[in-house]
């Protein structure tokens, strides 16, 4: 089959890091040109929670966590 439905979106990031600040808004900027599919946290060093917050558009995604932590996550 050559039109095959992508189930799972690839990764389209390198991988990002940043340290989050519990119950407090981050934003990541991205260069995809275009609104991402979604993230994965390939890394934490606690337990964490991360969702969306806010803005998904071709420039930034903004999110929250619920706990202080390190996060190292790539875009879809």
């Amino acid at each position: 089959m050559t039109d095959e439905l992508e189930l799972t979106p690839g990764i389209r990031s390198k991988p990002i890091t940043v340290k989050t600040i519990a119950n407090q808004r981050f934003t990541i900027k991205h260069e995809l040109g275009r609104v991402p599919a979604g993230w994965l946290v390939i890394d934490c060093n606690r337990a964490a929670n991360v969702w969306r917050s806010g803005a998904m558009n071709k420039e930034s995604i903004e999110l929250i966590a619920d706990q202080d932590a390190e996060l190292t996550l790539v875009l879809l």
